[in-house]
């Protein structure tokens, strides 16, 4: 069960997000005590504002409404909410750069080994292949140095499918959209559940 309701309006040209949240500390980390625009969010936060447009037309502007009841904003979370987003999201893009920088090298790396140990494999195996005559024992060889080569060349391929597109995605989500969106804060009636009135 989430802590939030999320709605989403999609025009033409804007995607509009509307976050309702019960409390402030179910969007700031309770456990952070900096002040509103240095505070860290919560998971649930950072998973609503994420996914939300993740999947959405990248080239629409986006505007995010996060709406709390009227008794939990201040004045301080009012203007603070806004830069403390930034702040936070800033910190997240710093972060993927940098572990873009480690997987780059890392690529790097092992494909000048996996390579590497994938040629003297390859040239083993035309040497062996030229002298095996049992074709049973040639099927084996060949299987065999085929793996090798395989695990060779895993940890670079891996890095590059798996890890280094999700953090290219994630610098362009940050970068491309949240940091650059209009974040504003709404006050709202509380429903019998607890839960702000939609706007």
């Amino acid at each position: 069960m989430t802590n939030y309701i999320e709605r989403i309006r999609e025009g033409d040209d804007q995607l509009v997000i509307e976050l309702s949240f019960k409390r402030v500390d179910q969007f700031f980390d309770p456990d952070d005590p900096s002040p509103v625009k240095n505070r860290d969010l919560t998971n649930d936060a950072l998973f609503a504002m994420i996914t939300a447009i993740i999947d959405r037309e990248p080239k629409k502007s986006v505007e995010y409404i996060i709406r709390f009841p009227a008794s939990q904003v201040t004045e301080e979370i009012e203007s603070g909410l806004p830069e403390a987003v930034r702040t936070y999201f800033t910190y997240r893009c710093e972060g993927a750069r940098r572990n873009l920088r480690v997987l780059m090298k890392r690529m790097k790396y092992g494909l000048i080994y996996g390579l590497s140990i994938s040629a003297v494999l390859i040239t083993m195996l035309v040497y062996l292949y030229s002298q095996i005559t049992d074709q049973v024992l040639a099927d084996i060889v060949i299987g065999a140095i085929v793996i090798f080569c395989w695990v060779a060349l895993w940890d670079p391929i891996d890095i590059f499918l798996h890890q280094y597109l999700f953090q290219k995605k994630t610098i362009a989500i940050c970068t491309k959209r949240i940091i650059n969106s209009t974040i504003r804060v709404e006050k709202a009636g509380v429903q019998p559940d607890g839960m702000p009135a939609p706007g």
